[in-house]
């Protein structure tokens, strides 16, 4: 239910468009990928077999992805050779931001047998609170013939944002997947 709610909710405001994202990715050196041809799509851990709409999006974004790295995607996953895996989440986030402003200049004595004088800065501080919801994709490429060991992985980080029509959001899907897979490598 709560992986249903953050795809869920990944649909409706899905990364900013603001290019604030953050992108790692990782492969085995030591793995070999000449000997991959075929892969299949995989949800994992869902106890509701219901698929949401940001998941057929980015299920069909991947398999594009795939398919222009020459790929075949399959879709039993005892006849793949690898597998695409993907966990989509949000959080929400506070970012506090102090500001000191000069409000003023005031006359000041400093001492009276002198007849010294100056001036002081009236300062002011104010806080501002920017919250914002942030969202995640986690991707793994694994091989299940070889004790399901993880020989690629990619995270994104973006903050979330709504799209005024579902073609938008498609478009910004397909955009999230293409930078993903964007080191991953082509099928040699």
């Amino acid at each position: 239910m709560i992986q249903t709610l953050f795809a869920a909710l990944t649909a409706l405001f899905l990364f900013a468009g603001c290019s604030g994202h953050t992108l790692e990715s990782e492969k085995s050196e030591t793995y070999d990928f000449s000997k991959l041809k075929t892969v299949a799509i995989v949800h994992p851990h869902i106890d509701n077999p219901r698929t949401t709409s940001a998941q057929k999006i980015f299920d069909e974004a991947i398999a594009k992805e795939m398919q222009k790295k020459g790929y075949r995607v399959v879709s039993d996953r005892a006849g793949a050779d690898f597998i695409i895996t993907y966990h989509l989440g949000a959080t929400d986030q506070r970012h506090l931001s102090n500001d000191y402003r000069v409000i003023g200049i005031i006359p000041t004595y400093y001492s009276p047998y002198y007849g010294n004088y100056g001036y002081s800065y009236v300062v002011g501080q104010s806080t501002q609170s920017y919250e914002f919801s942030e969202g995640k994709i986690i991707v793994e490429a694994i091989d299940p013939h070889e004790n399901n060991i993880v020989f690629w992985n990619a995270k994104m980080t973006d903050k979330l944002k709504r799209f005024k029509t579902p073609e938008e959001r498609k478009k910004f899907i397909e955009e999230v997947v293409e930078k993903v897979f964007e080191n991953f490598p082509d099928r040699s």
